[in-house]
């Protein structure tokens, strides 16, 4: 394992930053397969796919195979790839046993592809189970050339205890590649907005919160989600590469095209949404990771609060509080009195 050289100062930083790691680890001009892209509602994993592929770009990485988590094949993925080729597996949070079928899933390519570099782009680790940690540390450990990317300190520390036989290097979270459109600021006050999550990571509290004057104004709730036009065409996108999940014969490589164009459009359709809800807001509380990443980008005051094992805290702590909008809060009461404080200081 090696540590991380420094601590970037800016978003210009952190980007730069991360081009030179995975410059390293992957390296520039290269054919990739993308795997676990993301196809559901989750605007999170979307920024960090749209930062993804914005990194892809700038270093001249061809992006020859994308398969979402239960479109899988092996032999598609060797189809896909000319020699030289590198396997890619999108990041995010579910690296660990909390989100145990991501994880399985990657212990299986693994073994699916001993023959092929493998990348697992920048994750969160946590492993609840010691003995569930054992198995990923011997099924990853065992493939000759497979690098773990991890995006906070606490997660560099949880893999060097338990993951001993993984080689790990640390890369920050891959959404801060991604970069807003130019936009008009909106005519017509917005609400203050809590955005708060209601799985299994939740443990803040904010989806209790009331409405009016917990915040000193009121306030609008929600999770990420599409509405109108844009959640039927999101439906209807999903329905090719949920087909192939069940059909083996559209995983070939001559569909591959048409898969890419839909995940591509789903996720088009979830960053629209995402935006939507965000831009323009004079306040957010928010106890997402990439809610809070988002708001930064898009420049909106808000306050973020911790997700149940701590990777918003070590992530914010670490690089993201260099997004000038953002705070952090302790706990619930620290994040309604910041954003009573922020709300107070909104002009007239």
């Amino acid at each position: 394992m090696t540590e991380a050289l420094h601590r970037p100062k800016s978003l210009h930083e952190i980007r730069l930053a991360t081009l030179e790691v995975l410059a390293e680890i992957i390296g520039t001009g290269r054919d990739v397969a993308l795997l676990q892209a993301p196809n559901q509602r989750n605007v999170g994993d979307t920024l960090i796919w749209l930062g993804e592929r914005k990194y892809f770009t700038a270093l001249g990485l061809r992006l020859r195979h994308v398969s979402d988590l239960g479109g899988y094949d092996a032999d598609a993925v060797r189809a896909s790839l000319p020699e030289g080729g590198v396997v890619l597996i999108h990041g995010g949070g579910n690296f660990g046993d909390l989100w145990y079928g991501h994880q399985l899933h990657r212990e299986r390519v693994t073994r699916d592809l001993p023959d092929l570099p493998i990348v697992q782009l920048p994750q969160s680790v946590y492993f609840a189970s010691q003995a569930k940690a054992e198995q990923a540390n011997t099924e990853l450990g065992a493939h000759p050339d497979f690098t773990l990317l991890v995006r906070d300190d606490g997660s560099w520390a949880r893999a060097a205890q338990q993951l001993p036989g993984v080689a790990t290097r640390y890369c920050w979270d891959m959404a801060l590649g991604w970069q807003p459109p130019q936009h008009r600021p909106a005519r017509t006050a917005r609400r203050p907005l809590l955005l708060a999550r209601a799985d299994k990571e939740a443990a803040s509290g904010l989806g209790s919160v009331g409405l009016g004057a917990e915040l000193g104004a009121l306030a609008d709730r929600a999770d990420w989600k599409n509405s109108g036009p844009d959640a039927v065409a999101w439906h209807l996108l999903r329905v090719l590469p949920r087909l192939a999940h069940r059909v083996p014969a559209l995983r070939r490589p001559a569909f591959q095209p048409l898969m890419r164009a839909c995940i591509i459009a789903i996720n088009a359709i979830n960053v629209r949404g995402g935006v939507r809800l965000l831009r323009d807001r004079p306040l957010a509380v928010v106890d997402r990771l990439h809610a809070h990443i988002l708001a930064g980008l898009l420049e909106v005051p808000h306050v973020a609060l911790d997700n149940s094992y701590g990777k918003i805290s070590a992530v914010y702590s670490e690089y993201t509080h260099v997004l000038g909008t953002a705070r952090f809060a302790s706990d619930l009461d620290d994040a309604l009195n910041q954003a009573r404080t922020l709300t107070a200081e909104e002009p007239a």
